[in-house]
């Protein structure tokens, strides 16, 4: 039978962090910049909401849906 090991979660996690430290490193990514939104404002707070009742109904006329 081969040798096998099984690396434990710590084990992993010790092995692939300076990989991934490796790699952030080398490529910074896109950037930018805020154009449509506030910065510390939720985007769905800018927007005014309208509640409503949906309804999916049959040929007949029945509710077979309802979300309100």
């Amino acid at each position: 039978m081969a040798d096998t090991k099984i690396a434990t979660a710590t084990e992993a996690t010790s092995s692939a962090a300076p990989n991934l430290l490796l790699m952030k490193k080398k490529s910074p990514g896109l950037s930018f910049r805020r154009f449509f939104t506030k910065a510390g404002v939720s985007p769905y707070n800018e927007v005014e909401w309208e509640l409503r009742t949906a309804q999916i109904t049959d040929a007949q006329g029945n509710v077979i849906f309802e979300q309100k």
